[in-house]
């Protein structure tokens, strides 16, 4: 499963952005090769993200959203033999699709993206499969098919669907992005409803989005949280009232876990 507070952000495989690589700090980049790019932008966009594939793909923990459709193979064919960390693939409905390339995909982790209902009633078969290493939700398309009313509150079952199937078979799972670039405190509750949810993580769009998670994980509650530990084991008893919450052991428990990929992350 994805580690505490890891950042996934998006980046449009356009120059003016991928100059920037270099100076982002987020734990994994994905090149964007999909919504953020015109048509008439995507053959170059191709090329800009291969260019920096080969040169970042050692160094950095580096994906590519890939275009669905009729680009699809083209774009798989012609970046698969670059070393670099995995593929996001949008509009994920069958693992049929992961039998289909194989070959091409073999050696590198593999997102889905789960943008349909269809996506989402093939999420016992999808999160199974043992190409793929995450799940991530499409909220904008998945809604967009519900319908034109269709607001955050439609989304709720399929988000709990994803985030179940993905802890069921050991996966890390992404929420959908947050349009919040300019009000950080704005985006940060976002980003824990996500986490509330039992999401591992939250898809990016901004690179301040991306410093405000990290700085939240940095300076936020492990040193509380190690209190809470240290507070039950020195009671002596099985229940701990603190600051108005009640813990047991169990509490306890995924707290410590909690506090050892914090420590991982850190």
């Amino acid at each position: 499963m994805a580690q505490i507070g890891k950042t996934w952000l998006f980046v449009p495989a356009k120059e003016k952005y991928v100059e920037r690589i270099p100076q982002i700090e987020a734990d994994a980049i994905i090149l964007d090769l999909e919504d953020s790019l015109a048509p008439s932008q995507k053959e170059k966009g191709q090329e800009i993200a291969a260019e920096i594939l080969q040169r970042y793909g050692e160094s950095r923990e580096l994906y590519v959203r890939l275009n669905s459709g009729e680009r699809f193979r083209g774009e798989l064919n012609a970046l698969k033999d670059i070393h670099f960390t995995g593929f996001m693939i949008p509009k994920f409905e069958e693992v049929s699709l992961c039998e289909d390339y194989r070959e091409w995909i073999k050696g590198k982790s593999v997102i889905a993206l789960i943008e349909s209902v269809k996506g989402i009633i093939g999420l016992p078969e999808i999160g199974a499969h043992p190409l793929i290493q995450g799940l991530a939700f499409g909220g904008e398309d998945y809604r967009k098919e519900l319908g034109f009313e269709a607001g955050e509150e439609a989304a709720c079952f399929a988000k709990s669907q994803l985030v179940l199937y993905a802890s069921y078979n050991r996966k890390y799972s992404l929420d959908t992005v947050s349009m919040e670039i300019r009000d950080m405190e704005k985006f940060m509750e976002d980003y824990h409803k996500s986490k509330r949810l039992g999401f591992s993580g939250k898809l990016l769009i901004h690179p301040a989005q991306a410093g405000a998670v990290r700085d939240y994980y940095r300076k936020n509650d492990g040193e509380y949280l190690r209190s809470v530990v240290a507070a039950f084991e020195n009671s002596g008893d099985g229940i701990l009232q603190m600051d108005g919450k009640w813990y047991e052991k169990p509490h306890i428990e995924k707290i410590k876990r909690y506090l050892l990929e914090l420590e991982t992350k850190q």
